[in-house]
């Protein structure tokens, strides 16, 4: 759940450009194709002892959803990386852990409002500069979950949308469903709102993934209709690893109810068990064995050098 921000955020430096600047001095043309259509792409990778917890799949997912929208020019890996690290540098955040950093891609500045990409060029008809923005925060280093007695989820009204609309696994800026869903579950006073797909199963949480537990196995839904997740692939790797059936799958709302344990998985918190859904108890009411036993592994993996970049050793 929301806590009051970490007030050391309120001076932090952001990087916009190449440039550093103060959060109060962070700021995008009116012009950029992010603010004006929404083509901006995104991930979210946390900083353990001073290194960034599997920053290459985050990076593959800011580059799947760049080709995705067909943009002019692909930013290198190496670009990103310089950003990230010169911001991280700028707030003293070496060896640090609890840092939450935002990473934000758009194609650039257009000469005109237009939707159509052709308009992302300079005044020469040269392709735009893609923007790169880089926003470290502080977070805690514990969960703002509760992590021993669980948490509890609501239902939401609201439906992650169909990919025959739109590539769903791109992951945007877009998020006025799970914002609303979002608003949901606070207003319920839960910390998660399930939110289902147009064909009544299953997609995710509002701002993370989740699994359910029946008799010793985990199943996790498909991501036809969400981005595809770091955490969710760090815990069915470990479930792979460890022996743990796992299996992704088409979960009706029957199925969640009628579970042995529920969870959510995000950057943040790792798997986080949920013991209650639309005011029905799951399984004993308490976090099952598995979540324990996930959040356990996860939480050794966050750790593990072969998870971790020294983005402070890359000059």
């Amino acid at each position: 759940m929301a806590k009051r921000g970490d007030i050391r955020n309120k001076e932090i430096f952001a990087i916009v450009d190449g440039e550093i600047v103060p959060r109060s001095q962070a700021t995008v043309p009116i012009w950029d194709a992010g603010f004006l259509h929404g083509k901006q792409i995104w991930s979210s990778p946390r900083l353990m002892n001073g290194k960034i917890f599997r920053l290459q799949d985050h990076l593959n997912k800011i580059r799947h959803g760049i080709k995705a929208m067909n943009c002019l020019v692909v930013p290198r890996d190496e670009e990103f990386i310089d950003s990230i690290r010169k911001v991280l540098v700028a707030n003293e955040m070496q060896g640090a852990s609890g840092v939450h950093i935002r990473i934000i891609y758009t194609p650039g500045t257009q000469v005109t409002a237009s939707m159509n990409m052709k308009a992302v060029v300079n005044w020469d008809g040269t392709p735009s500069k893609p923007r790169i923005i880089v926003m470290p925060e502080w977070r805690e280093t514990t969960s703002v979950y509760d992590t021993s007695k669980g948490e509890h989820a609501i239902v939401s009204q609201y439906r992650r949308p169909s990919p025959v609309f739109a590539d769903q696994t791109i992951h945007s800026n877009n998020q006025i469903h799970s914002s609303l869903a979002c608003d949901e579950a606070t207003r319920a006073g839960v910390a998660a709102a399930l939110m289902l797909d147009a064909d009544d199963y299953v997609a995710e949480a509002h701002a993370s993934h989740m699994a359910i537990v029946k008799n010793g196995v985990l199943y996790t839904p498909h991501v036809r209709c969400c981005p595809p997740g770091v955490t969710r692939l760090v815990v069915l790797e470990l479930c792979s690893a460890h022996g743990i059936p796992a299996h992704e799958d088409d979960i009706v709302l029957d199925r969640v109810l009628d579970a042995d344990e529920v969870m959510i998985m995000g950057t943040m918190s790792g798997p986080i068990g949920i013991t209650q859904v639309d005011g029905k108890t799951i399984g004993c009411g308490t976090v099952g064995p598995l979540t324990i036993r996930l959040k356990d592994l996860y939480g050794k993996a966050m750790l593990d050098e072969k998870h971790l970049f020294d983005i402070f050793a890359v000059e």
